[in-house]
């Protein structure tokens, strides 16, 4: 399929898959990559950090993939960069009062992205509502179970609190 062959509804799916996989490795990578600075070659080549984050660009591509065809999986897609933003970088960076890695691709990526697709679902009534149901529902509960990693992990001191922020500098 070339380019000139994709409908807009068709992009904008794909748009929200090349999202969350920038926003994973904003979230991932390059944290790991700033504790590790100049030693770029460990972060990349990171099997634990790899074998994490592979599946998430296998779940962002394959539901890209599917597209419209089945709108109650393919809708998982936006229902996830609607709700992993709002919990994990906008809820968690609130609530431990310092901005979460991934938080800038999070919220200014992947949800207005998530919410322009909605947008075009609507428009072009893409989603029965018990499709559109389902898909935002399975998104939410993976969401809500990322969050949980997340705190969980804090909990038992697997990351810690200033290895969940980016470094900033006033200079």
């Amino acid at each position: 399929m070339a380019l000139k062959d994709l409908a807009l509804k068709d992009l904008a799916i794909w748009l929200v898959a090349i999202a969350l996989i920038l926003h994973t490795i904003a979230e991932a990578w390059l944290p790991d990559y700033e504790q590790r600075k100049p030693d770029w070659q460990a972060v990349v080549f990171n099997r634990a950090l790899f074998l994490d984050n592979v599946p998430i660009f296998i779940f962002a591509i394959v539901l890209a993939a599917i597209g419209w065809h089945l709108p109650i999986v393919s809708g998982i897609l936006p229902a996830v960069g609607v709700t992993h933003p709002l919990l994990d970088h906008l809820g968690l960076s609130w609530k431990m009062g310092q901005i979460r890695p991934g938080s800038w691709t999070g919220l200014f990526l992947m949800l207005p992205l998530s919410i322009w697709v909605y947008g075009i679902a609507y428009d072009q009534n893409l989603f029965k509502p018990l499709d559109l149901a389902i898909s935002f529902t399975i998104g939410l509960a993976i969401s809500i179970w990322l969050f949980w990693a997340v705190l969980q992990d804090l909990q038992q001191g697997r990351i810690s609190e200033s290895a969940t922020k980016p470094k900033c500098s006033n200079g």
